[in-house]
């Protein structure tokens, strides 16, 4: 099949994207007028965007460029409502779709969104994630026979059948190649059958090859009438650049050139800047609005704001509600946690080198502590036994605990973030069963880290404390800082920021433990903030396991009676710091889901 427009004539071949769920013509006209964002801060509004005006004619591949700090993400995101209206953000002007205002804040999940970093499931393969997003999204909608179907021929459609059932991969493991895995992102998009189709620089990352073909993949999707596509673009090559059909051209907020990509050679050279021969028309764009002000370029007349967008100026702002034209179409509480426990099984049983790291570390520090401790802890053994050793083969054997269960929890959970902003940004599940789905998993696999740990340690250090009480004691204080971690992981970007902070959140657990300072010698004013340590909860539990009346080493009832009162520990309150520990998991866990729903809605 060809297509033919007025900026080029393309060769699109035989595909008309017959794998989205209805044939019908989808794609919807988006416009914007005085459309302005600013932040709000102590010393006045600082503009993003300024009185900006524009628009993606329906069934058409439209680009944004502009140098950095142009507006171009912010304009992309304020169109796509990923910009809430409210606080330290400013939001002012009028968007209209098919003609109809709208507030796109309410009309975001109608939007399709593909962001410049792939967030996919590193684990999951390109059917497994179109499969993932359209059976959650189009809840009851479909079948799953036409589930499968659909993500089949999407499949063939975006050039993915030969790498369908092969890992997307990430950093640490291997995958599809980079083209490959932005395909797959725009494809876990189209599974929903959006007429609006936004992307945040599709082609960064990708070689010449990639970026064309995957532009062509857009034009195709827009020129059959599927959606209109709107994305910016960071110099494209003159190959991909006129495969666009318009383009908007951005500096420090302000709309330079707004039109047909045709048209934009004879607009500057109206402006006495002609496109010289054999030039990339887009990076004479770009050169030339960075080297001259908008004075020169004032692009008031290149858009014809025509009597449609004059009357949305009188009619509404971004802040109508848009309600009454978005359909809300959910799974259930119950298909959304098994679809996610389905995804973290396959995670785990896939990415064996993790599991094979995480266990084979835990035997290997405990067989070292068994090694340096053993018998430290013996009743029977009077020649290597002392109590200096006996609580430090405890104490090391606990903060072991802790650093176990919540490392692997912080440098892990930054990564599956994005993942989680972009799903639930985007309608796919919400928080409690996205919860769940990780404590179904992570509960189960922190209690078999906890029982090696002690099947090493406790009969080669010779430990006399109740076993269970114990391993009960240790799981506990791993759940409970697996819960810190999170809450921390929930707040920070990146693995690098997530291990700067890490002394933040183990230190001060180490601190108001007891190990170096008994409670008692803690001064007043900072005595409070024990209480918010789990280490601290752990150690006395753990403390009155072993070293309580009946357990304490012959001859060494003096010390261990000056170890309990010394941290204000209470043999009878046993059960109580369990219960402390177990709620400091609840609490820490909820919060840390408060932080994220929060990230969610605006990070963007």
């Amino acid at each position: 099949m060809k297509v033919v427009n007025n900026t080029n004539e393309v060769e699109l071949g035989a595909t008309n994207f017959s794998a989205l769920p209805s044939s019908e013509i989808r794609s919807k006209s988006l416009k914007w007028n005085d459309l302005s964002f600013a932040m709000k801060e102590v010393k006045g509004e600082i503009p993003i965007l300024s009185n900006q005006f524009g628009s993606a004619p329906a069934s058409t591949l439209t680009c944004i460029m502009g140098p950095s700090g142009a507006g171009k993400s912010s304009l992309l995101n304020v169109l796509a409502g990923r910009v809430a209206n409210g606080g330290k953000k400013s939001i002012s002007g009028n968007i209209s779709v098919d003609g109809t205002p709208i507030d796109p804040y309410t009309y975001r999940k109608q939007i399709a969104y593909v962001m410049q970093d792939d967030a996919i499931s590193p684990t999951s393969t390109p059917r497994e994630a179109l499969t993932f997003s359209a059976s959650l999204r189009l809840g009851g909608g479909a079948t799953r026979p036409q589930i499968d179907k659909l993500v089949s021929d999407m499949l063939e459609e975006l050039g993915l059948s030969e790498c369908a059932d092969r890992m997307v991969g990430g950093e640490l493991i291997k995958g599809i190649s980079g083209g490959e895995r932005k395909r797959t992102s725009v494809g876990v998009e189209l599974v929903t059958d959006p007429s609006l189709v936004f992307l945040d620089e599709p082609t960064s990352g990708l070689d010449s090859y990639s970026a064309h073909q995957l532009v062509l993949l857009l034009k195709r999707l827009a020129n059959t009438g599927r959606a209109t596509v709107l994305c910016t673009i960071h110099q494209p090559s003159s190959e991909v650049f006129l495969l666009f059909d318009n383009t908007i051209l951005l500096k420090d907020g302000r709309v330079v050139y707004g039109g047909k990509v045709a048209d934009m050679n004879s607009y500057f050279a109206g402006k006495s800047f002609p496109v010289p021969e054999n030039t990339n028309p887009a990076d004479h764009a770009m050169f030339t609005v960075q080297i001259n002000s908008g004075k020169e370029l004032d692009a008031k007349g290149v858009f014809m704001i025509d009597a449609e967008a004059r009357e949305l100026k009188k009619q509404g702002s971004t802040t109508k509600d848009g309600k009454d034209i978005v359909p809300d179409v959910k799974s259930t509480a119950y298909t959304q946690l098994r679809w996610l426990c389905s995804r973290e099984f396959d995670a785990l049983r896939r990415d064996k080198a993790a599991l094979v790291g995480r266990f084979g570390i835990t035997i290997f520090l405990n067989v070292l502590f068994g090694l340096i401790f053993n018998g430290a802890a013996d009743k029977d053994d009077s020649i290597n036994s002392n109590f200096g050793d006996h609580f430090g083969a405890l104490t090391m054997v606990t903060i072991s605990s802790m650093f176990g269960a919540a490392q692997p929890t912080l440098l892990a959970f930054p990564s599956q973030r994005p993942i989680f902003l972009r799903e639930y940004s985007t309608g796919t599940y919400s928080i409690l069963p996205y919860i769940f789905s990780k404590l179904l998993f992570e509960i189960p696999l922190a209690f078999s880290q906890t029982l090696v740990q002690w099947l090493v340690v406790y009969w080669m250090i010779g430990f006399q404390g109740n076993f269970f009480l114990l391993l009960l004691s240790s799981f506990a204080l791993g759940v409970a800082s697996a819960s810190v971690a999170v809450l921390l992981g929930s707040a920070v970007e990146d693995v690098k920021t997530a291990s700067e902070l890490m002394p933040v959140m183990f230190v001060p657990q180490m601190l108001f433990a007891g190990f170096f300072v008994a409670a008692d010698q803690i001064p007043e004013y900072l005595r409070w903030a024990q209480y918010l340590c789990s280490l601290k909860y752990a150690m006395n539990l753990l403390s009155i396991v072993e070293f309580g009346e009946d357990s304490c080493q012959a001859g060494a009832e003096a010390q261990c009676a000056k170890l309990l009162d010394g941290n204000e520990v209470e043999e009878d309150l046993a059960w109580f710091y369990i219960l402390v520990l177990f709620g400091l998991f609840a609490v820490f866990r909820t919060v840390g889901a408060y932080v994220l729903t929060v990230k969610a809605t605006t990070v963007f």
